[in-house]
């Protein structure tokens, strides 16, 4: 897997992110690759302003160490979003998981632990034999897949097609 330098992560905003997301279900759909959208939350207990940008601040340094230099990310409020393009599912969970323990690796390590993180990750995935899905459908199902997660309080990563119909 290809590594970003720590230095060289950018953010895109949630406007941005929205025409390379329309772009790269377009390209999917023309070429047939799969593409995988990962919709994340992570939140400070207890909750405050300053845990949770700092909650934040390790989402963004984990972000900077695994993220591959193809894949999108977007700040949205309190989510983060990230797009995989050339993605099927078990390279995308596994994916997850690897962000996720260094998001609560980091926390763990920090000099001044005075909250516990959690993460909630969702992800829906567009398959090459799917040339259905459009970009806010594919959206939507990330954000049901998290919901399902955070309401459930769920540890493990959640795909949309995980769900129960």
């Amino acid at each position: 897997m290809e590594s970003r330098p720590a230095h060289d992560i950018e953010l895109y905003t949630p406007e941005a992110f929205k025409i390379l997301l329309e772009h790269e279900v377009n390209k999917s759909h023309r070429y047939g690759d799969s593409l995988t959208l990962i919709d994340v939350v992570v939140e400070a207990d207890p909750a405050d302003a300053q845990n949770q940008n700092r909650a934040e601040v390790f989402a963004i340094k984990a972000l900077n160490i695994h993220l591959r230099q193809t894949d999108i990310p977007c700040k949205k409020a309190n989510e983060f979003l990230i797009l995989m393009p050339a993605t099927a599912a078990p390279g995308a969970r596994t994916a997850c998981q690897r962000f996720k323990r260094l998001i609560i690796d980091s926390a763990e390590q920090d000099e001044t632990p005075s909250f516990h993180v959690h993460v909630f990750i969702g992800m829906a995935m567009l398959l090459n034999e799917d040339r259905t899905i459009s970009s806010s459908r594919l959206t939507e199902d990330a954000a049901k897949a998290l919901q399902h997660a955070r309401t459930h309080q769920l540890t493990s990563v959640v795909s949309f097609s995980d769900l129960p119909k």
